[in-house]
C-alpha cells in the first residue's frame, strides 16, 4: 500500500494535507494564546481606572492625529491638482480639470461605500 502511494503519487498529496492540517492547528493554537494575552491585558486595564481613562485619551488623540494626517494629505493633493491645472495650456485646462474631478469623486464614492 505504501508502495503503491508512493508510486503514484498519493504520498505526496497525503504529507501536503497533513502539513495544511498542522498549519490549521498551529493557527488555531496563536489564536488562542492571543485571545488569553488580551483577556489578560483587558483585566488589568479594567482593575485600574485611571490607567483605563489614560488609554481612552491615548486612543482619542492617536486617531486624532491619524485623521488630521489623511486631512493634511487631502489638502496637499488638491493644492497639487490646482497647481497641475494652473500650469497646463488654457485650451487644455478645462478639460482635465473635468477628468480630476470625476476621478476624485469616483475615489471619494469607493471610500464612503468601503466606509459604510
Amino acid at each position: 500500500m505504501a508502495i503503491e502511494r508512493l508510486l503514484t503519487g498519493n504520498l505526496g498529496s497525503q504529507v501536503k494535507e497533513l502539513m495544511a492540517t498542522e498549519d490549521i492547528m498551529l493557527e488555531a493554537v496563536r489564536d488562542l494564546v492571543k485571545d488569553e494575552i488580551k483577556t489578560y491585558i483587558r483585566e488589568k486595564v479594567d482593575a485600574d481606572q485611571e490607567l483605563k481613562d489614560e488609554l481612552k485619551e491615548a486612543i482619542s488623540y492617536y486617531f486624532n492625529a491619524k485623521a488630521r494626517s489623511v486631512y493634511a494629505e487631502l489638502k496637499a493633493s488638491r493644492a497639487a491638482a490646482r497647481l497641475g491645472l494652473r500650469i497646463l495650456p488654457d485650451e487644455l485646462q478645462g478639460e482635465v480639470g473635468e477628468a480630476l474631478v470625476g476621478l476624485f469623486e469616483k475615489e471619494l464614492g469607493n471610500l464612503l461605500e468601503k466606509a459604510l
